[in-house]
């Protein structure tokens, strides 16, 4: 009995002191320097007389980087001003991270592309067999004019009618024509 409330005593001590080390309380930290430069730290965001410039750290986001002189400030309506540099104005933001909407628009234009390309490729495939079966069957019935067997045909009556020699001569060159056409 005294074995096992020692086991729950270290059990429980031990998650403790697991709890300690993995809680992170700096996670929805914030900082920014106030009006004397001084770094404030808090929980909450910063009062709204306070710049984005100014704000160096949010909650779950890496430290902010200072804005790249190639892109143009923004104006009083959140548009980019008109630079002085045309180099400036057309300057894409490639170090600017993508949002939730970008990356998932991207995503699907991906997934999509992708699925047709599988689709263009099935159908290719589809193709490519059709066309070696009618290849084979082209080819069979030409071994079978060839061979001389004899060769059947039906009617419009529904009679069968045997092929004479122009008639197999006949259907030997357009079987031809078709295996050049069909098989290459």
């Amino acid at each position: 009995m005294c074995i096992d409330l020692n086991m729950i005593r270290l059990t429980i001590a031990a998650a403790i002191v697991l709890a300690g080390f993995t809680s992170t309380p700096s996670e929805a930290q914030w900082a920014w320097k106030d009006g004397n430069g001084r770094t404030v730290y808090s929980d909450r965001p910063p009062p709204s007389d306070i710049k984005s410039a100014n704000i160096v750290r949010q909650p779950s986001t890496q430290p902010l980087a200072k804005p790249s002189p190639e892109i143009a400030p923004l104006d009083d309506a959140g548009k980019p001003s008109e630079a002085k540099n045309s180099d400036t104005k057309n300057a894409p933001a490639s170090n600017a991270p993508k949002t939730v909407a970008e990356r998932e628009m991207d995503f699907r234009k991906r997934q999509q592309e992708r699925a047709d390309g599988e689709k263009k490729a099935a159908e290719e495939q589809t193709k490519s067999a059709t066309k070696t079966a009618e290849c084979d069957r082209a080819r069979g019935y030409m071994k079978s004019l060839d061979d001389g067997v004899r060769i059947t045909r039906t009617d419009a009556s529904g009679n069968r009618e045997f092929l004479n020699d122009e008639q197999r001569a006949a259907e030997a060159d357009r079987t031809r024509k078709i295996i050049q056409t069909a098989c290459g």
